[in-house]
């Protein structure tokens, strides 16, 4: 993933991809959306959303309640912190979002950006801890959720950190 050149700009709300696999959250709240809204609906300002550019597409990676407040505020566009990267690399970037700022994740946020994880290519050879670090959850969450699916995939191929020894 290439995070540099980062851009910031003002996109049109419209050019915003938001249906590739980037969205982590199992939903997004109304009451959220709401508040966002009349926060915005009355001038108040917000962190830019975060968007990959693949040369044609802008990839929604995080922000997805401030997307839809700024809808029902009735705002065209938002600012986006744009980087180059393609959907897979928004993807891999939006199980990270919010593991330190924003709405809380619930449980149910946390086990499906886990699940996600662990099927996408970009964990391929990560160890639990990597993954847990990447994600913002308890290593050990991790690997029960490897362990749940490991019926699902195939031999997978990792490195386990111990002690500053890394393991095949």
């Amino acid at each position: 993933m290439t995070t540099e050149p980062r851009r910031y700009s003002s996109l049109q709300i419209e050019d915003l991809r938001m249906d590739g696999g980037t969205q982590p959250r199992v939903g997004l709240d109304d009451a959220t959306i709401a508040d966002y809204a009349d926060t915005m609906a009355a001038g108040g300002r917000f962190p830019a959303v975060t968007a990959f550019y693949d040369g044609s597409a802008y990839w929604l990676a995080d922000g997805f309640h401030r997307v839809r407040a700024a809808e029902r505020a009735g705002l065209l566009s938002i600012d986006t912190d744009v980087v180059q990267g393609t959907r897979e690399d928004a993807q891999w970037y939006s199980f990270s979002a919010n593991k330190a700022h924003g709405m809380r994740r619930t449980n149910e946020d946390k086990q499906r950006a886990v699940r996600a994880a662990l099927e996408h290519p970009k964990s391929a050879g990560l160890s639990d801890r990597r993954i847990a670090v990447h994600v913002g959850v308890d290593h050990v969450t991790v690997g029960n959720w490897r362990s749940k699916l490991s019926g699902e995939f195939h031999q997978m191929e990792r490195t386990v950190e111990r002690n500053g020894t890394t393991y095949e």
